[in-house]
């Protein structure tokens, strides 16, 4: 064998890497080249001591990334972590070779290593801070983050930052260093690299690889990272970084097969015409979902359905609640409500990117959104003819929906038109409001605009949506709500934060008591249904500071995630229900109260009154909460909370199964914007009128 020449001292030029290989002889690497096994005794000669202080870097913040989410165990996910750790510290090394300044050489390292930590430190607060990991595919929310910068910094823990101790030994390692004249071997640092990549494309899809209960594959994930949490456990936090950019450069590709239920239920529902549009449908994506939605179960009616027949319903989407409004002595109002009403003590909303925006479109159609994409503004030209504003429409009342702060962060003006409502901002409302964050409108002028607009409706009845701001964060700084009834609480052993979030819980208190006191006033409390329900927890609070506030874990499974939802009226007698469920059963459930035209199989949520309800909260990353079991989907671990009772492995993966079809359907659906298209397919004149007289962007199929 022909001995390489010895590099002493001497400068090594810009073309390091062309050596006597000629790009024919790269072309020709065979797969016997990258397993030979003289071959591979060779490819690691490529990794220097500098590539493997690197890969050791890499390795260390990902581990303490597993470490502090609590993520971390001994699988073959660390394997996959290791491949693509060693991957990127070749093609680090690779780039740095190329670059003929000595210092720019130290500059590029310098700035490679400390994005790699800043992005996994940023993650972090973020997964801690939101329960969810930031995405570029939310870049319209960009606004909102450097609003609440200070709450997000403020709810780092001490510990997060041992991130940053790898890179300062790193950083001195790196100035300290003298550049070695290490010359790469081009020919085998090619097939270092291809071998990676073929051995991580291998963990992608062996069998082996694979966690049995993960119901989304590694190969999907990796090609659709629609499910952060569950992508950065498997690749982690760096890869998911890479994963990110590609998928909003290139758009996000699927090859989540498409799946329907294999249930035929009764049907009462003629579906000559859905058969017919199935039967004649060539465009495969648009039929697979006629397929999956229609053939769900039509849940039958039950003791409960029309039980709140005819009646006006006020929605009200709580502003950051949780079930802290259960307290008597600070919020008699909110109390009363959740006592005296038909109350869900195991209700959730799960948060996701973009949770306000999301959860409230989630309620309002009975639908998943896209967990890494701000569904409700990306997707906000869709039309959705089955949504439960419609529905009202349809039974003759007259709709609408009111919020007290501007389009800056939710296009709430297009969304709700598009979804069937007429909505009134805050400049409609004539509420004076502030453009800093954190100084929000008060809720009771949003009830006594608003009231005097839903309550003198054209039609006998109204059906409206009230989406509160003031209990909204910032609650580490003073704000006028948030020190408003600060004197209430003196006594009280909580954070200053906690205080504040109080307080401003004070003010919507005193909104609910103003909205109850013109009721009946105008003499319809009695026929009017009060349904309430929480847009996300107050997550500008440290956990450790709202946990003072509570006698159970928070930490514990998803129980910081639990909200109120509520159905009040007057005329009902109280109970309290134990069901798992989140705001996706909210549309099923109050059509069936009110006994509304609608067909179930639209919608992925279920009726909570129904013989056949699930009893199951599902999260936005696919894990799920029964009162037997919480099975993690970042980790597929499955927790019981039932002495005695176990699933099986077949029963874990058929939940799972259902799950995933819920999950991949509903953005299916909004993405090919499918209830636009139903709606056209089930009414033909109604598309020929569209042709003729709305452009494309109009009815959303730009989308």
């Amino acid at each position: 064998m022909k001995k390489e020449k010895k590099i002493t001292g001497k400068k090594i030029s810009s073309s390091i890497l062309k050596k006597q290989t000629t790009r024919k002889e790269l072309i020709n690497i065979t797969m016997k080249d990258i397993f030979n096994i003289s071959n591979c005794k060779k490819v690691l000669t490529v990794f220097n001591n500098e590539i493997i202080i690197f890969f050791i870097y890499i390795m260390t913040i990902e581990i303490l990334f597993k470490i502090f989410t609590d993520t971390f165990s001994f699988n073959y996910s660390l394997i996959r972590i290791a491949i693509s750790s060693t991957l990127v510290s070749l093609l680090a090394y690779g780039i740095k070779k190329l670059i003929s300044n000595k210092v720019l050489k130290k500059v590029f390292m310098i700035i490679l290593s400390f994005a790699i930590m800043i992005y996994s430190l940023a993650q972090l607060g973020f997964y801690k801070f939101l329960g969810n990991y930031a995405s570029l595919n939310t870049s319209s929310q960009l606004g909102k983050v450097t609003d609440y910068f200070g709450e997000f910094i403020h709810s780092f823990k001490l510990r997060y930052y041992i991130v940053a101790i790898p890179f300062i030994l790193l950083f001195i390692y790196i100035i300290k260093k003298r550049e070695d004249n290490y010359k790469i071997n081009t020919k085998k640092y090619s097939v270092s690299i291809i071998s990676l990549i073929i051995m991580y494309v291998l963990t992608l899809n062996m069998t082996f690889m694979q966690n049995k209960f993960q119901y989304v594959t590694n190969k999907e994930l990796f090609l659709n990272p629609t499910l952060p949490n569950v992508s950065v456990n498997q690749f982690g936090i760096s890869v998911f970084g890479i994963l990110d950019v590609k998928s909003k450069i290139l758009g996000q590709s699927s090859t989540m097969k498409l799946q329907s239920s294999n249930e035929d239920g009764s049907r009462s529902i003629d579906d000559e015409q859905i058969n017919k549009i199935i039967s004649q449908e060539t465009d495969q994506t648009m039929n697979a979902l006629n397929k999956y939605f229609y053939s769900q179960k039509v849940t039958e009616k039950n003791e409960f359905t029309g039980y709140l027949e005819n009646k006006n319903v006020i929605f009200i989407m709580l502003e950051s609640v949780n079930t802290l409004m259960d307290n008597q002595e600070y919020f008699p109002t909110l109390s009363k409500l959740y006592n005296e009403g038909m109350t869900f003590t195991n209700n959730y909303s799960p948060r996701n990117n973009c949770s306000t925006g999301n959860n409230e479109f989630s309620a309002m159609t009975s639908l998943y959104t896209i967990n890494n994409v701000c569904s409700a503004n990306e997707y906000k030209n869709n039309t959705y003819f089955e949504s439960i504003f419609n529905l009202f429409k349809n039974k003759g009342y007259d709709v609408s929906s009111f919020h007290n702060y501007t389009e800056k962060y939710y296009y709430r003006k297009t969304i709700h038109a598009n979804l069937g409502s007429t909505y009134y901002g805050v400049d409609d409302l004539g509420i004076e409001y502030s453009n800093k964050y954190g100084v929000w409108p008060s809720d009771v002028e949003l009830i006594e605009k608003s009231f005097d607009i839903f309550s003198n409706s054209t039609s006998d009845k109204f059906m409206t949506l009230l989406t509160t701001v003031t209990t909204h964060q910032p609650y580490t700084i003073s704000s006028a709500y948030g020190d408003k009834y600060l004197d209430m609480f003196s006594d009280l052993n909580v954070s200053i934060s906690v205080k504040r979030y109080l307080s401003k819980m004070v003010e919507l208190d005193k909104a609910l008591e103003r909205l109850m006191e013109l009721l009946e006033e105008k003499g319809i409390l009695d026929d009017t249904v009060l349904v309430m329900f929480g847009d996300h927890y107050p997550y500008g609070i440290k956990t450790s500071e709202l946990q003072q506030m509570f006698n159970y874990n928070l930490e514990d499974r998803k129980e910081i995630e639990k909200t109120p939802f509520v159905i009040y009226n007057s005329e009902i007698p109280a109970k309290k229900y134990d069901k798992y469920t989140t705001y996706i059963n909210i549309l099923p459930t109050i059509a069936n109260l009110f006994n509304l035209d609608y067909d179930p199989r639209l919608y992925v949520g279920e009726d909570l009154f129904s013989s056949d309800y699930s009893d199951m909260a599902i999260f936005a990353d696919g894990s799920w909460q029964s009162r037997y079991a919480y099975y993690d989907a970042e980790s597929s671990k499955i927790t019981y909370i039932k002495d005695g009772y176990k699933y099986t492995d077949e029963e874990i993966i058929e939940i799972n199964s259902i799950i995933n079809a819920k999950i991949t359907m509903s953005n299916l659906a909004i993405t090919k914007n499918y209830f636009n298209y139903l709606e056209k397919k089930l009414n033909p004149t109604l598309e020929e009128e569209t042709e003729e007289a709305v452009t494309p962007v109009e009815t959303g199929l730009s989308n």
